[in-house]
């Protein structure tokens, strides 16, 4: 891929505040552009179009993945999720700096195909806090939240596949969002 953009992979487990990270990100005034994820499962109530996602259903997913046009796709929890080719190289051309946020299966999609690119890892403070985060997010059955969990704790015993580690701890998500930005700044 031809392009000027640096790219930077968000990743850490379902529920570690990668959202609330990026979003605090640019509330601190760093300029970025952010890859959209396509995806096949349903649209919560605060969502919209693009908004964190483009929704498609499965169909048309798995048209996408036979014609060779996903960067890198997974199943996750019964649903696809997956970037674009032509959205990761629109991103890139355009902008200087670009993030994607993926769970860490699509993380290592990435950087097996654009090794440049920086993996940010965010992790909880605690296995219980991230719990808590996700019982309170209210957006899932208890069995999904028992898989999420167990994912999670498989994933947290593979950090040094990161090139960085960022604990997002309760109450201090500015702190959590300084120190990316503090990473994107040094290596763009």
């Amino acid at each position: 891929m031809a392009n000027k953009g640096k790219l930077f992979v968000v990743t850490g487990p379902s529920g570690a505040g990668k959202d609330s990270v990026i979003n605090e990100v640019r509330e601190q005034g760093l300029v970025f552009s952010q890859v959209i994820t396509t995806s096949t499962r349903p649209m919560r109530l605060d969502e919209s179009e693009g908004i964190p996602y483009y929704f498609i259903d499965q169909e048309s997913f798995r048209e996408l993945i036979d014609d060779g046009k996903m960067i890198e796709w997974a199943e996750v929890y019964g649903n696809l999720y997956g970037c674009t080719k032509d959205e990761v190289e629109q991103k890139l051309t355009d902008h200087d700096v670009v993030i994607v946020k993926v769970d860490p299966q699509g993380a290592r999609s990435y950087k097996k195909m654009l090794p440049e690119a920086k993996t940010i890892f965010i992790m909880p403070s605690s296995y219980e806090y991230l719990e808590k985060r996700l019982i309170n997010r209210e957006t899932d059955s208890k069995e999904v939240i028992k898989q999420r969990l167990n994912t999670a704790e498989k994933e947290l015993k593979n950090l040094l596949d990161w090139d960085y580690l960022v604990v997002n701890e309760e109450g201090k998500l500015d702190d959590a969002a300084t120190e990316v930005v503090d990473i994107i700044k040094k290596q763009s």
